[in-house]
């Protein structure tokens, strides 16, 4: 939950706080790909969080608490930037989001240590649902704060919050690994060594497609929620209040809702079979927002778009956060599984950043319509085949 906060404040409350101080679609772009740009590279925690060092708290919960303590920190400086300094305050956002990252790191080690099988997918499903909740905590609830009483207050409020949730780290203790994640750790293996196996499990075929496939659904939504937000403001004129209280509320907590489904989904027909149709879904919501691009100063119409977006993207990462757990190698599960989540990220960002140079070369409306005839042909990617180690998976 910690996370979606974090994402919620930048890719909501904050981006809607500079479109209302005409920032342009090329510079929230940028802050929000800042943001996301250390996620991509959080591949590089897994070793750090992989080694067993600090073991006598816990193999993993040291990092969660080290984590938090400087996501507190980094949180707090964000409130001493100048708001006219955007570049300044992509930076402050970059460096606070690195320690997000490992958070993350620590919180997807702890749940490969811990769980098998098909709760994998369950809990994939849950872990992903509470991001939600953080996103609409520090979308709407951060954004409303912000239109309200200001950005500083906003951000005291996200600074309070994070020091709660590492209160709750503090007071619970880690459970010992399962049989499944005792199997030669990483800190046994040198780091060389674990970097040859990193390379091998990364360039598997069954890995490198997953990887791929989930680059290319990702890039799509980032570029076209930062080109939605600005014609909202700009040229619908929406105040901030509204924009954060549709894109950041209550039908962001439906992600939540479509998390768990789609995890227990998962875990029935196989992540695959989610993917594919929660893609097909979102080139359809896609191409059904771009026809009814008049009406787009309508609350509803653009609800509308939030509540299905969501869900397709809620069962999108779900699938892919399954099978990447899937040809995870046990040995450096942290590392290898963490470096295919970085992929993600790193379409995320990569998206933000093009949101500018696309907007340059067609409207927002036709943007949704080439994303939403591409959007079910990236499916095809998804990839099917055995897990690390060539052991049969149902549906890969």
């Amino acid at each position: 939950m910690g996370q979606g906060i974090t994402y919620g404040f930048v890719t909501v409350a904050l981006a809607a706080h500079l479109a209302t101080r005409g920032a342009t679609a090329a510079s929230i772009g940028g802050v929000i790909a800042m943001a996301v740009l250390p996620w991509s590279f959080k591949w590089a925690w897994g070793p750090v969080v992989d080694s067993g060092r600090l073991a006598w708290l816990g193999r993993r919960r040291p990092w969660l608490i080290i984590a938090q303590a400087l996501m507190i920190a980094t949180a707090a400086a964000i409130a001493l930037v100048p708001e006219t300094d955007v570049a300044l305050l992509g930076w402050v956002v970059l460096i606070h989001n690195v320690f997000v990252g490992l958070q993350d790191v620590a919180v997807d080690a702890l749940a490969v240590d811990q769980l098998e099988g098909a709760d994998r997918e369950r809990a994939s499903g849950m872990m992903f649902g509470s991001s939600y909740v953080g996103t609409f905590l520090g979308g709407a609830g951060l954004g409303i704060v912000t239109a309200r009483f200001g950005l500083p207050t906003a951000i005291a409020v996200m600074t309070a919050a994070q020091a709660a949730l590492l209160a709750l780290v503090l007071a619970v203790r880690e459970q010992p690994r399962t049989a499944a994640a005792t199997a030669a750790p990483a800190s046994e293996l040198g780091l060389l060594a674990m970097a040859q196996a990193l390379a091998r499990g990364m360039l598997a075929p069954q890995a490198l497609r997953a990887a791929v496939a989930a680059f290319l659904l990702k890039v799509t939504p980032a570029a076209l929620s930062v080109l939605m937000l600005v014609q909202l403001i700009e040229r619908f004129g929406w105040s901030q209040e509204r924009y954060s209280t549709v894109s950041g509320g209550v039908g962001v907590l439906l992600g939540l809702a479509a998390s768990v489904a789609a995890g227990f989904l998962a875990g029935w027909v196989g992540p695959r079979r989610t993917a594919l149709v929660a893609s097909l879904a979102l080139g359809a919501t896609w191409i059904a927002f771009g026809l009814a691009s008049r009406s787009w100063d309508r609350t509803d119409v653009v609800f509308g778009l939030v509540v299905a977006e969501t869900v397709g993207l809620a069962a999108t990462t779900v699938s892919f956060f399954s099978i990447f757990m899937r040809v995870a190698s046990p040995a450096i599960a942290a590392t290898q599984f963490t470096a295919s989540m970085a992929i993600m990220n790193l379409a995320t960002s990569t998206g933000s950043w093009l949101a500018g140079p696309i907007g340059d070369v067609v409207d927002t409306p036709t943007a949704f319509l080439i994303a939403g005839c591409a959007q079910p042909l990236l499916g095809l990617l998804v990839p099917t085949g055995t897990a690390a180690g060539g052991s049969a998976v149902r549906d890969f």
